[in-house]
């Protein structure tokens, strides 16, 4: 998805995140390469489905709670060009006002 079509800004910045499915069951864990108040990737070899739904906890160094946010894959990169990881975009569909609002100021933050 090109930046003209998001938004958010978005940051570069690695975040680790558990997610679970929209059951939640299973736990799996990955790293972002970039974030915003709407979405990140999630870098990753084990690969999700287009649309399937997660609970996510993203844990933001100094801060004491995660960021909770329900999120859907939007989008999967399944061969990488050379240097680019494989993983998975993805949008946030539930966010707190309280969460979003952080997420908009960490990315705000380099602005």
């Amino acid at each position: 998805m090109g930046a003209d079509h998001r938004r958010f800004s978005r940051k570069v910045l690695a975040v680790d995140v558990s997610a679970r499915d929209e059951d939640g069951a299973g736990l799996l864990i990955f790293t972002s390469s970039d974030i915003s108040a709407g979405g990140a990737f999630l870098k990753s070899d084990l690969l999700l489905e287009q649309e399937e739904s997660l609970s996510l906890d993203l844990h933001l160094e100094g801060r004491l709670k995660p960021i909770r946010a329900q999120a859907k894959v939007v989008w999967v990169r399944r061969f990488p060009e050379p240097g680019e990881p494989a993983g998975m975009g993805v949008e946030f569909v539930s966010i707190s006002e309280d969460d979003r609002a952080a997420l908009l100021a960490l990315v705000a933050d380099d602005e």
